[in-house]
């Protein structure tokens, strides 16, 4: 009887034991903490001398009150609007797109706006769709017949359902391009969103199955998740062009772009790593490598070294396109001052991400122009 008390006992033990260890730390939050409080070194606002940067919108304290409106309808929790209010979205807006006149500037501020918080909906874990994937495909399907709709590509009579209010400022967004532009355009425009919601399905799936993916796995998924295809189609809105398909669709142009969505890839992610790690969110090229065995200290000279390889290839091959064009002068300058566009959508996104609170890095900028960032 002792022997079986004993038993019970130390059975009762090894119990409590087991219940006293802390629950296994979910891999993505261990790479995270691994990072969290370490420094790393950014040079890279002087990577593009002869690329257009430094000037903003002279509507942009206009445009704010009309952005924080729009915002709230589109958001009506007040948690999440101050979250993205924070966000300063009309600042993007006027570094992205400074020369556009108010109508223009304030259409691509919409689609802006409303792809922010569409895409936040599911990529981050303050939303209850973010870690339910039935619930959150049945959303990105719903979304997508409203998307089609509203660009006037649906046989559809009646208005689709709308599965969230930010769905409300593409419907507005979707009214002034489709004033604008014929069904050429709206085609490109609802392949590539297509595309960006078939991306965010595999970004979600990934996140949820707790594995951290390595380079190759993660670039496939993060060039879809950007949203570069669809704003540089909103270039043909703020500069009042429409381009020929044969220049859209060129494998030049196609390459600019990938190009352009790789330098933006390579700046997000190193800036906005403080605030991703900050609620354990890895999934960025810079934890991607230093998981690979990749030391911190070489992984961002690395990366800025390949930005600006491509920084050099995207000029290369915007020269190809000036020769290819140059028959044409309104042709030629058209497409010059579109690719010069895409070289502000690069420089843009750097300005914007050192100066918006979204980040909070501007504390960590030193005199001579490199940032010294506290993850």
């Amino acid at each position: 009887m002792g022997a079986f008390v004993s038993l019970l006992t130390h059975l009762k033990s090894s119990v409590d034991e087991e219940k006293a260890l802390p629950p296994p730390l979910d891999p993505n939050a261990a790479l995270a903490s691994d990072l969290r409080g370490k420094i790393i070194h950014v040079d890279m606002t002087k990577s593009f001398p002869h690329w257009p940067s430094g000037s903003r919108n002279s509507v942009y304290k206009h445009l704010q009150p009309e952005c924080d409106r729009v915002l709230a309808i589109g958001v009506p929790d007040p948690g999440r609007f101050r979250k993205f209010k924070k966000s300063d979205f009309a600042l993007f807006s006027a570094l992205w797109w400074p020369d556009a006149a108010w109508d223009d500037i304030y259409t691509a501020m919409l689609f802006t706006v409303a792809l922010f918080v569409w895409d936040d909906t599911i990529d981050t874990n303050e939303h209850m769709l973010a870690s339910d994937f039935e619930s959150a495909e049945l959303w990105r399907e719903q979304s997508l017949s409203y998307f089609k709709y509203h660009l006037q590509l649906s046989p559809q009579a009646v208005e689709p359902y709308c599965p969230d209010d930010i769905c409300l400022l593409f419907k507005e967004f979707a009214e002034r391009f489709c004033k604008e532009f014929g069904e050429e355009q709206r085609l490109r425009m609802f392949s590539n969103i297509e595309n960006f919601v078939a991306h965010n399905k595999l970004e979600q799936a990934e996140r949820l199955a707790g594995r951290i993916p390595n380079y190759d796995e993660y670039m496939h998924i993060r060039y879809g998740v950007t949203g570069v295809r669809m704003f540089t189609l909103l270039l043909e809105v703020t500069q009042q062009t429409a381009l020929p398909a044969w220049v859209m669709d060129s494998s030049e142009m196609q390459d600019i772009i990938k190009e352009c969505n790789f330098i933006i890839i390579v700046i997000n992610d190193i800036l906005s790593l403080k605030k991703e790690i900050a609620t354990d969110c890895v999934v960025n090229i810079v934890p991607v490598l230093y998981q690979s065995g990749q030391p911190l200290e070489e992984i961002i000279p690395h990366l800025t070294a390949e930005m600006h390889a491509s920084r050099d290839r995207l000029d290369n091959t915007a020269a190809r396109m000036d020769a290819m064009t140059r028959k044409d002068s309104q042709l030629n300058r058209n497409v010059m001052k579109f690719v010069d566009g895409i070289r502000r959508m690069v420089t843009g996104t750097l300005e914007y991400s050192i100066e918006a609170p979204r980040y909070d890095i501007r504390k960590y900028l030193q005199p001579n122009g490199t940032l010294a960032i506290v993850l």
